[in-house]
Formats: structure tokens, C-alpha cells, sequence
């Protein structure tokens, strides 16, 4: 029995057309003719499809639509609509058409995601920075003991006798050790917040856990006084009101070094040289804060530093330094720029002016 209203063919004893449902009333002898069309939506799909290519994909969404939807009554006309190529070319050349755009975009959008968490980074940077302010404030203008696990310990680089380290417990890769060394240490009454405490794009440990502290105090500031630097006026500080030249919003205070650093973060005074090396973070450089409590991002000027830091990034040990030293003008002015930030000067006289 061939139904009347669209032409399928059913068993002789079915009273509706399996395609359309309309009611069969009658069985004719031979299949009616059928008028076969073309599906509007089909050829819409097609052009709005070719369209996306051209328009960096503003008519992609509907092409797609239009071509599911056309496929969808073609199967179901019985035969009276064609087009389903049309509809296909609809859905698949938004597709084809958008990949060079996302090759395009890919990199952009990765940039955006890292520049977020550098915003994230700076606030913590900041809030931390506000903290050791409050910290002074409170205790007559002593800073607050800025060698990691270093607490009520007098040491020939650093008298830090009945003064509790920031972070109370030494360097570690166990992130447990490091969250209740947090906890125990002398910024935590300012600072109740473990997530201040790490850059959102820390490195993670061997097991795949991320690390509970990424940063780290300068060491002139109330943490690491070496030899070079004892009885240089101005250079290592233990009260806010030494830090006069330069002025505090020229002195560094916290550096983003994407782990938990061993006492401090160091570089030489009286050597052309790194100590601990250039951490390339949130891109080619890193984050840091002043004594005045504001944060930057800082930008890495040299090539070689930038290598340098990278390379050294995947198997650095917080308890080995390289004492690097740059080879460029460009990475001699990055050395300089973080001596003077952390020192307040050079002990030496510079081979590059």
C-alpha cells in the first residue's frame, strides 16, 4: 500500500504511512507520482556554511543549525526532499573553515590565560606586601624575619634572635611541611589566606601536586646578610626607616620564584653575577613587590636571561644556585636592575654602563 500524501511504500494492512503518518484510505495499484524538491533549509545551511569561511565564522551557528535541521526532515520526507549533500557542506565547511582561525587564536587565548593568572599573581604579591608593612607598623619598624624556617636563630649572616620567620619551617617539597610552616609563620596573623601565599601557576611537585608557597623575601630584607654586604650602609635592612636610598618603591621586597626557596631569594652584591637564578615566570619575566607595597611585572630585556631562567627551570633544586653570569649588555642590565632592586646598589664597578 503506497500512501497518498507522500508516496512510501507499507504492508498492505497498515492503517498510517510509516515516513509521515498521514492515514491510509485507500491502495492503489500503482505508487502515486511523487514531487521531489530540494529543501530550502539545505541550500540555506550550504551558503551560510561557505559564508563562515569568509566572515571568521559570525554565520557558523547557524549553518550548523540549519544543516542538522534539514538533515533531519529530508530523512523524514519519504523522498519529496533532497539536498542532504548541501546540508552536509553546511556543517562541515564551518568546521574545516574555523581551523585555521583557532591555529590563528590558540597561542592569543593560551596568552590571555597566562596573563590572568599574572593578574592573580601581582594581587597576591600585593596583599602579602601589605602585610609586611602592617608587620613593621606593629613592631616598632622591625621587619619581619624574612629567612624561611630561620626563626629565633642567631647566624653570622643574620641575627634573628626571638624573631619568627615568615614562613615558619625550612625549605621542602613536601606541601604539607610548607602549608603549616605557613600557618606557624609570623606573616600568617596578617595573611590567614593559603591561596595568597602561591602563584596560581606554581610548578608542581614530582607527584603532581602543586607547591603551598612560590615566593619568596629579597634576601637584603631582614633575611641573608653575607659577608659583603655586613656594615654596608643601607644595603641590608632590619627596619623600615633604613630603607631611604633609593626609596622604598625602588627597593624589592617579595619575588615570584614558582617554589618554596631556600631562606631567601639571593643574588650577589659585590659579584657580576646571579646567585640564585633569573626565574622566568607569567611569560619572559617575573613578578615581584617594593617596599612602598606595590607590585610589578618585570620583563626580562636579554635573550640569554630568558634562556638562561628557562633552562635551569625544569631541574633547578631550591638547594643549588649557578652563580650565572650573563655574557650580553642586555643581560648585564638585568642582573643590574635586580642587584640595585635588592641592594639599593652595586658593590662593584659594572663592565657595562
Amino acid at each position: 500500500m503506497y500512501c497518498s500524501e507522500c508516496g512510501k511504500e507499507n504492508p498492505d494492512d497498515a492503517q498510517f504511512c510509516s515516513s509521515c503518518g498521514s492515514v491510509l484510505t485507500s491502495t492503489p495499484t500503482e505508487a502515486p507520482a511523487v514531487v521531489v524538491k530540494t529543501s530550502g533549509m539545505a541550500i540555506a545551511a550550504l551558503v551560510l556554511g561557505i559564508l563562515s569561511i569568509f566572515t571568521l565564522g559570525l554565520t557558523a551557528i547557524p549553518a550548523l543549525i540549519f544543516g542538522i535541521i534539514s538533515l533531519v526532515i529530508i530523512e523524514k520526507s519519504g523522498g519529496r526532499l533532497t539536498g542532504r549533500g548541501f546540508a552536509i557542506v553546511g556543517i562541515v565547511a564551518p568546521v574545516l573553515g574555523l581551523l585555521p582561525l583557532m591555529v590563528v587564536l590558540m597561542p592569543a587565548l593560551s596568552r590571555t590565560k597566562e596573563q590572568a593568572k599574572r593578574v592573580v599573581c601581582l594581587n597576591n604579591l600585593k596583599q602579602l606586601s601589605l602585610a609586611w608593612l602592617m608587620y613593621a607598623d606593629e613592631n616598632d619598624d622591625f621587619l619581619v624575619n624574612g629567612a624561611i624556617g630561620y626563626s629565633n636563630m642567631n647566624m653570622s649572616w643574620g641575627d634573628h634572635t626571638n624573631e619568627v620567620a615568615w614562613v615558619d619551617a625550612f625549605s621542602t617539597t613536601d606541601p604539607d611541611v610548607q602549608t603549616q610552616g605557613i600557618i606557624d609563620g609570623a606573616l600568617w596573623p596578617y595573611v590567614k589566606d593559603l591561596n595568597i601565599y602561591k602563584c596560581p601557576n606554581g610548578k608542581r611537585l614530582d607527584n603532581g601536586l602543586p607547591q603551598a608557597l612560590t615566593y619568596a623575601i629579597m634576601m637584603s630584607m631582614n633575611a641573608v646578610n653575607h659577608p659583603p654586604t655586613q656594615g654596608v650602609s643601607g644595603a641590608y635592612i632590619k627596619k623600615r626607616s633604613e630603607i631611604t636610598n633609593p626609596a622604598p618603591s625602588y627597593r624589592l621586597v617579595f619575588i615570584d620564584v614558582g617554589l618554596m626557596a631556600p631562606e631567601a631569594f639571593a643574588v650577589h652584591y659585590d659579584k657580576e653575577q646571579w646567585w640564585d637564578d633569573p626565574p622566568v615566570r607569567h611569560g619572559d619575566g617575573t613578578t615581584i613587590s617594593f617596599a612602598d607595597g606595590h607590585a610589578e611585572y618585570w620583563k626580562w630585556r636579554a635573550a640569554e636571561t630568558i634562556k638562561h631562567g628557562k633552562a635551569v627551570a625544569s631541574v633547578y633544586s631550591p638547594k643549588e644556585t649557578n652563580h650565572w653570569s650573563p655574557q650580553t649588555s642586555e643581560g648585564k642590565e638585568d642582573l643590574y636592575k635586580m642587584q640595585k632592586g635588592c641592594w639599593g646598589r652595586l658593590g662593584y664597578t659594572p663592565t657595562y654602563p
